[in-house]
């Protein structure tokens, strides 16, 4: 039996967050542990109310995940609180897992808030010394960076320097830049590696940051390198939303 941790957020309507989260684990053969740090009410397009949950209660899930099985890959999502990020940097200082991925979930795309942005500072210096791979989307990043950024191009240019400064790979996606392809980019401390694959409009793409970094965070559990788990968990991406357009 493989085990897969996420770290993230109740999603009610079962599209994103701890529910698509252990869905996607499951599709990659692995048996899904959860720690919630938060419960939203939402639904497709609206998240309308977020409670974050204890930090203790959320300690506690951490602690008997870890004690009580042998973590593959951990995933990271929404973070909900201030005491919440100290719980998870503390977590991830006592049990350092070997492959990590964070999904910096700012903000829900309706605009609802997952992570004051006076809170980056310690989610750099606390969380991403323990992390093999963020995935932020462009507006995420222009954040992270506090960047403005046009294109893919300058989206690299800083992150290859970010990259260096943080100590983490980042992984650059595509979907909110102006181009007619989804182009993307794997930055290490070893280079860049671009990607471009066709840009489809789903009719249901509720949750689309979640599969992908669960997806690649279960291929990295699994052995396969940095690129060739981007690869596949990409291919999965657009495999699960594409069966929505046949229904």
């Amino acid at each position: 039996m493989k085990y897969f941790l996420t770290i993230a957020a109740s999603d009610n309507s079962g599209g994103a967050g701890i529910q698509q989260d252990i869905k996607v684990a499951y599709n990659h053969g692995y048996w899904a542990l959860s720690a919630i740090t938060g419960i939203t009410v939402q639904n497709f397009e609206h998240v309308f109310h977020l409670e974050p949950v204890n930090p203790m209660l959320l300690k506690s899930q951490i602690d008997q995940c870890f004690q009580s099985f042998a973590i593959e890959a951990v995933k990271i999502g929404a973070i909900c609180s201030e005491q919440n990020l100290l719980c998870i940097a503390n977590c991830l200082e006592q049990y350092t897992p070997k492959h990590v991925v964070l999904d910096p979930v700012l903000f829900s795309t309706s605009g609802m808030p997952f992570l004051d942005s006076s809170l980056l500072t310690v989610l750099k210096k606390r969380v991403f010394p323990y992390v093999e791979l963020i995935t932020p989307n462009k507006p995420e990043f222009e954040i992270l960076s506090n960047c403005n950024i046009n294109t893919l191009e300058e989206g690299v240019a800083v992150a290859t320097e970010k990259c260096l400064e943080w100590g983490v790979s980042i992984l650059l996606k595509g979907g909110h830049f102006d181009a007619e392809s989804i182009q993307e980019a794997l930055i290490t401390q070893c280079g860049v590696v671009y990607y471009s694959r066709k840009r489809e409009i789903f009719p249901y793409n509720h949750g689309s940051g979640c599969t992908l970094s669960t997806a690649l965070s279960c291929n990295l559990g699994s052995n396969m390198s940095l690129a060739e788990s981007y690869t596949k968990a990409s291919e999965y991406l657009v495999s699960y939303f594409r069966q929505f357009q046949q229904e």
